[in-house]
């Protein structure tokens, strides 16, 4: 059998380590790199312009039978959400039930609980809806882990106590993203009377699986890690990122709306181990808007 000749050796190897080379790069920095925006940017990110002002169109809920007023709420000097009210029209009813203040998931705008709010209003309830951060026509290129997002919620509140646009209970309905929103929210912000938090993440770590998984992202060592890393950098926020030792116990009667195979989740078991039980009520599956209104029209505190 015939030797390789050095220079042929030398070669390979050269071969060898730019193939090496190339994956290393691929993997930890061109993929992740893009990824993160797919993740964590805004639907429309590569036509979004920062400088621009979206019209708060709240067309979505006029043609659901609703005369919403909308108006914007700046949050942390950066981020202007877009936001809408809408009361009850009925002389027979002095004044709203309660408030609920309605907060879509991190795919989504707050369109996609307009019917949530017509079932609400029919139900004697005001409604506040919002886009997120980098959602809909609220400013912003990427969200966060929930932690701005929970900022966010208590300038909005803040904003609308000041207004006396808030009748109590206030009872915060927040969806995925959002239900992690309304829970970190609620332990800062007292005047959230009820939080109703359906499939929220609870951790970073639980939002970067259930994230990778969605969208079948390759699998290589380190992924979750890198990829927020990748995401710091290209949103400059920083973020948080949350273990299960961050659970911090409710604050005010919650209710946890998760699917069943989720219910032994560490992160689950964490927070019901932290928290009062006369505070926290887990239930599944997870609910449709009846289910949600049966819940809301019912004595603060848990069933």
């Amino acid at each position: 059998m015939a030797r390789i000749s050095r220079q042929t050796r030398e070669i390979i190897n050269i071969v060898v380590f730019l193939v090496v080379v190339g994956a290393l790069l691929y993997f930890y920095v061109i993929y992740p790199l893009g990824k993160s925006k797919t993740l964590l940017g805004r639907q429309n990110l590569d036509a979004y312009d920062d400088d621009s002002v979206l019209v708060n169109d709240a067309t979505t809920y006029i043609e659901a039978g609703l005369a919403p007023d909308t108006f914007r709420v700046e949050s942390d000097g950066l981020t202007t959400l877009a936001c809408l009210y809408a009361a009850p029209e009925n002389d027979s009813l002095p004044a709203p039930r309660g408030t609920v203040l309605l907060v879509h998931d991190e795919f989504g705008d707050r369109d996609s609980v307009a019917g949530l709010a017509s079932l609400l209003i029919d139900s004697g309830f005001a409604v506040i809806a919002y886009d997120q951060r980098s959602s809909g026509r609220s400013t912003g290129k990427y969200h966060g882990e929930g932690g701005y997002e929970a900022e966010d919620m208590v300038a909005l509140v803040s904003y609308l106590e000041l207004r006396e646009k808030i009748v109590h209970p206030l009872t915060v309905v927040g969806f995925s993203l959002g239900g992690d929103a309304a829970l970190l929210a609620s332990l800062e912000e007292t005047r959230i009377d009820r939080v109703l938090a359906v499939n929220p993440f609870l951790s970073t770590q639980r939002l970067m699986v259930r994230l990778t998984d969605t969208h079948n992202l390759l699998w290589f060592p380190f992924r979750k890690t890198i990829l927020w890393w990748w995401y710091d950098i290209r949103s400059s926020y920083a973020a948080p990122f949350r273990t299960i030792d961050d659970i911090e116990p409710v604050a005010c009667p919650t209710v946890l709306f998760l699917p069943q195979e989720n219910i032994d989740d560490q992160e689950v078991v964490r927070l019901k181990e932290q928290s009062d039980p006369e505070l926290l009520e887990i239930k599944t599956p997870l609910p449709d808007e009846r289910a949600i209104l049966k819940v809301i029209a019912s004595p603060v505190g848990v069933d």
